[in-house]
C-alpha cells in the first residue's frame, strides 16, 4: 500500500501540467496576432502590386499590407476562391485569406474591398 502517497504526487503534477498547456494554448494565439500586427493570423488587408498568372489561373499575386506595409507574396490556383466574378486587377485593395503549405502562402480566398474607378 505504498501507492498512495505516489498517486497524490503524480495527480498534483498532472493539474500542475495541464493547466501550464492549458494556459501557453490560451494566451500564445493573442501574442501571434499582436506581433503579426495584420487583421488576423491569417488574414492580409493590402494593395495589389503585381499579379502573375497564366491561361488556367494559376500563379502569383503580390500584396503590399495596408497595416505593415509589408510586401506579401500568395500563390493563386484552382482552388482559390474570389468573391466576384473577375480576377482583381493591379492596384486595388483586397483582403486575402491564406494557409502556409510548407513555407508557401497559398490564397484560399481573395475579397476585393475597394474597387478602382
Amino acid at each position: 500500500m505504498k501507492w498512495k502517497p505516489h498517486k497524490k504526487t503524480m495527480l498534483v503534477f498532472m493539474v500542475i501540467f495541464f493547466l501550464l498547456v492549458g494556459m501557453g494554448g490560451v494566451f500564445s494565439p493573442i501574442a501571434f496576432a499582436k506581433e503579426n500586427r495584420e487583421l488576423g493570423p491569417n488574414d492580409v488587408q493590402g494593395k495589389i502590386l503585381s499579379i502573375r498568372t497564366n491561361l488556367l489561373g494559376r500563379g502569383v499575386i503580390e500584396v503590399k499590407s495596408d497595416l505593415t506595409e509589408k510586401v506579401y507574396m500568395f500563390y493563386v490556383g484552382l482552388d482559390t476562391v474570389y468573391s466576384s466574378n473577375y480576377h482583381p486587377a493591379v492596384g486595388e485593395t483586397i483582403k486575402v485569406t491564406y494557409f502556409n503549405d510548407r513555407g508557401k502562402l497559398k490564397a484560399a480566398r481573395v475579397q476585393i474591398v475597394k474597387f478602382l474607378k
